[in-house]
């Protein structure tokens, strides 16, 4: 009879280690959208999620960063984390607001820990993804290519993770009727717009990368846009243009530095930069 008491106890327990939080969100997310339904453990699994998330952001920052400098891969390792947080921040009190207000019976702490969860999914799988960024760039891989395959592989695992939050609300829509089948589209929508202000966010935050040829820079201001100058880049690519510092006459603009999300648009100082005959 005392066995049998001992058995839950000890449950409650595995479920709010680290090692069980990985294993759910990895390969056992029905069970991690059933216990957040519930709100079973819902601080220990926001606290996982929230660690996971700048933990391994900031690795990959690192690895990005190590392209110029070791001082732009410490750079890399903070602002990247930053960039995360500060989409959510900007993004989750209006997603949070329109979902109470079309018939969400999620509470905060509740939509906050799948939003997390899913974010800390694509912090794993940059994480997962430092091996091959390494190896490219210790192959000599130039600047262009390493500038495009960052943005596929942050972009790629911030599409995984939305799918993951749709998933985890769809299992709160139709397993526990705690959440309406309307707000679906809401959440759509809202994963749009997350990435919309994630990518402008990214292009202020500049560089992540870095520029081989120039000297340190926290910060660089930048115009144009991010999709403009991720067409420039893939021109440069496909002529197969290296990366290569330049030194502009006076009076002539020079061509900026990017780094990850940082592609600037230059075409127009290109042409600027040709010597007239």
């Amino acid at each position: 009879m005392t066995a049998t008491p001992a058995t839950p106890a000890a449950l409650p327990a595995s479920r709010t280690g680290y090692g069980a939080f990985l294993t759910e969100i990895l390969s056992d997310r029905d069970r991690f959208f059933t216990e957040v339904a519930e709100g079973e453990g819902l601080r220990s699994k926001l606290v996982h999620a929230l660690w996971t998330l700048v933990g391994l952001s900031a690795l990959y920052g690192a690895a990005t960063g190590a392209y110029a400098s070791p001082a732009q891969a410490v750079s890399a390792a903070l602002k990247l984390p930053l960039l995360f947080l500060g989409t959510l921040a900007i993004c989750f009190p209006g997603f949070f607001v329109i979902q109470v207000l079309v018939g969400s019976r999620l509470r905060l702490l509740q939509v906050m820990t799948l939003v997390l969860g899913a974010l800390s999914l694509s912090a794993i799988l940059l994480a997962a993804a430092v091996p091959i960024t390494v190896f490219f760039l210790s192959t000599g891989a130039n600047y262009y290519f390493l500038t495009l395959l960052h943005v596929v592989i942050v972009l790629g695992a911030g599409l995984v993770g939305m799918v993951a939050l749709h998933d985890g609300l769809a299992f709160a829509c139709e397993k526990r009727g705690v959440y309406p089948k309307k707000a679906m589209t809401i959440m759509k929508v809202w994963a749009v717009l997350f990435a919309f202000v994630g990518i402008q966010m990214a292009w202020n935050f500049q560089p992540f990368v870095g520029d081989r040829g120039q000297p340190f820079q926290l910060f660089r201001h930048n115009e144009g846009n991010f999709y403009t100058a991720v067409v420039y880049s893939l021109g440069k690519l496909a002529h197969g243009e290296e990366k290569a510092p330049h030194v502009a006459p006076s009076g002539m603009l020079r061509p900026g530095a990017g780094g990850l999300l940082e592609l600037r648009e230059r075409s127009s100082t290109d042409s600027s930069s040709t010597p007239t005959r």
